[in-house]
């Protein structure tokens, strides 16, 4: 999981925590699928196979591709739950304003 957003924002070398091999990882259903936007997929996912133990993570990957990362991770309570939803919407909504175009919108 070396794209999660940490709170020390990048005082933590990406050298630290090596991505795990593909052929390592196995198929999962997602909890929850948000939508998709500027091509990608922002999904749920439960994991307890981590060093962070039972968490919810929130994964973006190509839609119509069964490739995903995690971008945030999150304790899998109840709190937990609220606050990935949260995200998972947050970056569902930047997609959004990416396929839209780079033109701000007048207000």
């Amino acid at each position: 999981m070396t794209n999660i957003i940490r709170p020390n924002f990048g005082g933590r070398s990406r050298e630290d925590e090596p991505a795990a091999p593909i052929a390592e990882v196995d198929a999962v259903e997602p909890l929850h699928v948000y939508g998709t936007a500027a091509g990608y997929l922002v999904a749920l996912m439960e994991d307890a196979r981590g060093p962070e133990g039972h968490v919810f993570k929130v994964v973006v990957g190509p839609a119509g591709q069964n490739l995903c990362e995690a971008v945030a991770v999150m304790p899998a309570t109840e709190e937990g739950r609220v606050d990935a939803d949260a995200s998972a919407m947050a970056v569902l909504r930047a997609l959004e304003i990416v396929e839209q175009g780079d033109a701000p919108a007048s207000a």
